[in-house]
């Protein structure tokens, strides 16, 4: 059997401006020019990103250019790229995945199978949260030329991930599509991970660059060979800017030389640095910290400044003063004659110590419910056009 040899890359978050920077918007799009080197280097037969190829919704035409022109490199070496929809990029009309198809060699994978030598390749695109449940995951049979199947996909699955919000398993996954996997690519986690779940190779290719300070093995692409003995991953790490990481936290007495003093024992030459300010507040200011980090090299300082907070000790707030403050709130919400929809989002930023953190997750969870509340409320009125074309406008 003949090797076919796939790069596997995801997460490139195309436009965006971490820190508020044009530099590192353009670190990365440079990431992901890097990335698209090694397939061309590697002589791979095609390249899979599985999602988040833009960081929002509408990226900038100058950001979807760059894009084309990256992809077309693949193009001048006859290597197609195969892609899905993250949940960053996902739009309610046709997605920027499609408009590359028609400039570039860029093209959506889909539940009907691509074959890339003799792999089957299939894509389904993030999901929200709301639908989960109902969506058909089910594939076509891949053709009989077929060795190999390969799916991908940008959700957050267990084993491999715990503690971030819509988490589910990997062998609901499976059970769904209703043909045998031997493969499963996925996004949306931005660290390299991998796990084999009921006889399926199972893994994370981590993201093209650092979206976080928490994030630390990301710079990060995924070689692939399926051969005569399966499906064989190689890690390659692609050049990015460094990331310094401190916290400098102030005593009493402490001022200017203590800042100093803590920046000049870290590396920040031609890096992002991030910083953290604790302890006392002093006569140093955040700007004056952001200088000496850029003095010492830095080409990217965000610095957070969290001198001075007061831990709230709870036991020491008579529980009686907070229930009477949500009996306040709940009989003037009573007043209000709101909606269940209402209610239950009041509920959740109430009581939200446990609710999901991530923004686009919690926004998808609530979508469905808003629409449903939306319709039922105005579905039948007589809207009048010039508000029926606002309406419109705001929900694109």
């Amino acid at each position: 059997m003949s090797r076919t040899r796939l790069l596997h890359i995801s997460d490139t978050h195309l436009g965006n401006r971490q820190y508020g920077s044009d530099i590192r918007r353009e670190d990365f799009a440079d990431a992901f020019e890097r990335a698209i080197d090694v397939a061309v280097e590697r002589d791979a037969d095609a390249v899979i990103h599985t999602g988040d190829l833009f960081d929002d919704p509408v990226p900038s035409l100058e950001t979807i250019v760059r894009a084309a022109d990256v992809i077309k490199s693949l193009e001048e070496n006859d290597i197609p790229f195969y892609g899905i929809v993250g949940n960053h990029e996902r739009k309610n009309d046709e997605q920027w995945l499609d408009l590359l198809r028609r400039t570039s060699t860029a093209s959506r994978l889909g539940k009907q199978p691509t074959l890339v030598g003799n792999v089957a390749l299939y894509g389904i695109d993030a999901v929200r949260p709301s639908i989960w449940d109902s969506v058909d995951f089910g594939l076509e049979e891949p053709p009989e030329e077929a060795a190999w199947t390969i799916l991908c996909m940008h959700e957050l699955l267990s084993p491999m991930v715990s503690g971030k919000g819509r988490v589910y398993p990997t062998s609901e996954v499976l059970d769904r599509v209703d043909i045998d996997v031997d493969g499963l690519a996925l996004g949306d986690l931005h660290q390299p991970e991998s796990t084999k779940v009921n006889g399926t190779d199972v893994w994370y290719a981590s993201a093209t660059e650092r979206g976080g300070k928490d994030q630390e093995e990301t710079g990060v692409v995924q070689l692939i060979d399926v051969d005569n003995g399966g499906i064989t991953r190689r890690q390659i790490e692609i050049d990015t800017r460094p990331f310094a990481v401190l916290t400098i936290n102030f005593g009493e007495h402490d001022g200017a030389p203590h800042a100093r003093n803590v920046i000049d024992r870290h590396d920040l030459d031609g890096a992002v640095a991030k910083i953290e300010l604790t302890g006392d507040r002093s006569s140093v200011t955040a700007m004056e910290v952001t200088q000496m980090a850029r003095d010492a090299g830095a080409e990217v300082v965000s610095v957070d400044d969290n001198r001075g907070r007061v831990d709230l000790d709870v036991e020491s707030i008579e529980a009686m003063s907070l229930q009477g403050l949500d009996t306040a709130i709940e009989e003037k919400l009573a007043d209000e004659n709101l909606t269940e929809v209402a209610l239950e989002i009041d509920r959740r930023v109430r009581e939200g110590d446990a609710e999901d953190t991530n923004v686009n997750r919690v926004a998808d969870e609530l979508d469905e419910p808003l629409r449903e509340a939306q319709q039922r409320a105005f579905g039948d009125a007589d809207i009048p056009e010039s508000e029926e074309n606002a309406t419109a406008e705001v929900h694109e």
